[in-house]
């Protein structure tokens, strides 16, 4: 029975000893994320979002990755992952759960109630998957590389941004 113990701890010190550091995000953040989220989903309609915590681990093994290697904004490839994605990266302002999706929330200024299309996603496909109406679930992670430098990433599902359809 001591042998199942070693492994989970020897992982935990072996994955958390490198040069970034996980952010916590703990009910206060959680609060301050969904709030962010659901104040923008209001306006359209879209219903309130909930926390899932599968989501938001899922979220956090991507935020680890993108720090350990601080080398920008990389989505997961889209073969692998069942999820919608949103992720930030920030540096120079403290962190604040919130200020992410502020930041995502200000690609509304660009949208035009309009279908999805390649020539409108890059500039609002943040915003549209805060707001997406068949989203009910959102999952975020957080994690400070070694340059200071913040990744965040939040998970949706159902996923959101298809091409063709309307966001609400």
């Amino acid at each position: 029975m001591f042998s199942k113990f070693i492994f989970p701890c020897f992982f935990f010190i072996s994955c958390c000893a490198s040069a970034q550091s996980v952010v916590d995000l703990g009910a206060t953040e959680i609060k301050l994320i969904l709030s962010a989220h659901n104040q923008e989903r209001k306006l359209v309609g879209s219903p309130n979002l909930i926390w899932n915590s599968v989501l938001a681990d899922h979220a956090q093994e991507w935020a680890v990755k993108l720090a350990e290697e601080d080398n920008g904004l990389v989505h997961r490839p889209s073969g692998d992952d069942p999820y919608g994605e949103n992720i930030a990266f920030f540096s120079g302002h403290a962190f604040d759960a919130a200020y992410p999706v502020e930041l995502w929330n200000e690609e509304k200024s660009d949208y035009r109630y309009s279908a999805i299309s390649y020539s409108n996603f890059s500039a609002i496909g943040h915003y549209t998957q805060v707001i997406w109406k068949n989203t009910t679930q959102v999952g975020c992670g957080c994690a400070k590389s070694e340059s200071g430098a913040y990744f965040f990433v939040c998970n949706y599902d159902p996923s959101g941004n298809y091409i063709g359809e309307y966001p609400y």
